[in-house]
């Protein structure tokens, strides 16, 4: 039996082999996700810095209205440089990310110790343009709160008694960074392309078959079918895995890459976590082929297998989609949802936590259940004679 099997995977395996197609899913396609997650990090990497007023240029307009506080910020390393052109263009157009104005009455009001005007020029439909404001409004809130205490203490007053809250912020993340929300996108990523790896030898190897006219011969052969359909599975699971391997080296070198010198992304995937990826979904792996399998045994053409199995990546990927934006913490009942659990897990991978053995077991378990159920399936359709014409 197992001699029979393994004839038929090698046969499959390099019929795929010389498809370029086939090729292009399992081997590029993968790779594409990974590159362009690590070209986000890297990019919002580099315009969000951890020290975000050393060395920085700020363009001011008025700022001759201003000395105390042009002094206070070239003390904190914060060149000051006139703008380039009216300020409200400049920054529309993006040839400054941020332009401080300081209008004629500020130097009135400021000698007379009252509220000084001052404005903030920003394009918030840029995230460098964002950031920027965030870089100024902290600097100019020191510089407000550092005046503020030196008329308060000029009257006798310890003005450190007249602030209602001492607050101090206690980051515990691996890496304190606004890239980091990247992290978030790589489950979804991930099982998305999960179900491409082995999707085109699955659709040839039944309904390419069937319109080709080479199914019902083969069938005809002295072979259980359930071994046929067994050798073809296991030939679209090792393209799968290849797929998978393939896209966690890729991630790999990524983060890798996204994580240089001047960048504040210190998130990388070591041997271990890339192992653990790889046990965590290899069930899934299990489900992704099935499924691909009972599509394209049950359509009638390979033109419709392959639109149904083109759109079959985005259900599993959904949940993961959705815990981007909205993040839930995994419970024992969700461990048994094929696809969500993988996606919880691998959440907890990427971020460097601990994983729960309990609710590692109960994903195993109950995800490899749901395959085999689909494969049991799948093989009894292999036993019917309308196999051969699909439906």
């Amino acid at each position: 039996m197992w001699r029979r099997m393994w004839i038929v995977f090698s046969k499959e395996v390099l019929d795929n082999a010389r498809d370029k197609r086939s090729l292009l899913v399992a081997f590029i396609y993968p790779l594409l996700g990974p590159i362009l997650l690590g070209t986000m990090i890297a990019v919002v990497s580099r315009v969000a810095v951890d020290a975000p007023t050393q060395g920085m240029v700020l363009p001011a307009a008025g700022a001759e209205h201003a000395p105390e506080l042009v002094s206070w910020l070239e003390e904190r390393r914060v060149t000051v440089v006139p703008p380039p052109g009216e300020p409200h263009a400049a920054v529309r157009r993006g040839v400054a990310e941020a332009i401080v104005v300081v209008p004629p009455e500020f130097r009135r009001a400021f000698d007379d110790e009252k509220p000084a005007p001052i404005s903030v020029v920003v394009n918030s439909s840029r995230l460098s343009g964002l950031v920027q404001m965030n870089r100024v409004a902290t600097i100019l809130s020191d510089f407000n709160q550092a005046i503020w205490g030196e008329r308060i203490s000029a009257r006798g007053i310890d003005h450190r008694s007249l602030q209602p809250l001492m607050i101090e912020s206690v980051n515990v993340t691996t890496g304190a960074h606004i890239a980091d929300i990247f992290l978030f996108m790589v489950p979804p990523l991930f099982i998305f392309n999960l179900f491409m790896g082995g999707v085109y030898l699955s659709i040839d190897t039944t309904s390419g078959e069937r319109e080709r006219g080479s199914l019902e011969p083969l069938l005809i052969n002295p072979v259980e079918r359930w071994v046929l359909m067994g050798g073809k599975f296991f030939a679209a699971l090792f393209y799968t895995t290849i797929a998978v391997l393939a896209q966690l080296l890729a991630l790999a070198y990524a983060f890798k890459a996204a994580g240089g010198p001047d960048s504040t992304f210190t998130y990388s995937l070591g041997a271990p976590q890339l192992i653990v990826t790889f046990l965590v979904s290899f069930p899934l792996m299990l489900v992704a082929v099935a499924v691909q399998f009972l599509i394209a045994t049950m359509t009638r053409s390979f033109k419709e297998a392959q639109t149904y199995l083109g759109l079959l990546p985005l259900v599993p990927a959904l949940p993961g989609m959705v815990l981007v934006f909205a993040p839930v913490k995994a419970h024992v009942w969700m461990m048994a949802i094929p696809a969500l659990s993988q996606t919880l897990l691998l959440g907890e991978v990427m971020r460097g936590e601990a994983l729960d053995l309990m609710h590692l077991g109960i994903s195993v378990v109950s995800t490899t259940i749901c395959a085999a159920a689909i494969v049991y399936v799948v093989a009894r359709l292999y036993e019917r004679e309308e196999l051969v014409f699909g439906g």
